[in-house]
């Protein structure tokens, strides 16, 4: 079995606890992870989960969500390290340490790079 690099192996660890917590399995972090404190309706849940890839923050000192797809467009919200998103679709922006695309999010009016946020299922385009 070949061994996974310790970000990949991050990512699934988030994955499956966000598994638990959708499966209603994930005890008192349920509202933690997946809506930030109350927990969200069980229906908007799986909704958002069917509609929406899921995505972790990368990046060890979090990440700063975006206007636009660029750097130098204002900051809406910052994100903590190996916190878990949901992603809208993808597409070109400003390069990033040599990655040029950028993820919008679901719940917020912003662009993330692709650079700092590990996309667990495949994303579309926008």
């Amino acid at each position: 079995m070949r061994r996974l690099k310790p970000m990949v192996r991050r990512a699934v660890a988030v994955s499956a606890v966000v598994a638990g917590v959708v499966a209603g399995t994930g005890g008192w972090t349920a509202g933690a992870v997946a809506g930030g404190g109350q927990g969200p309706a069980p229906e908007r849940t799986a909704a958002m989960r069917a509609a929406y890839p899921k995505g972790v923050v990368v990046s060890r000192t979090g990440v700063h969500v975006r206007a636009k797809p660029t750097v130098y467009s204002n900051v809406v919200k910052t994100l903590r390290h190996e916190q878990v998103v949901y992603l809208v679709c993808q597409q070109r922006g400003g390069w990033v340490e040599g990655n040029p695309f950028w993820y919008r999010l679901h719940g917020v009016n912003g662009w993330v790079s692709a650079r700092y946020v590990h996309d667990l299922q495949p994303v579309r385009a926008c």
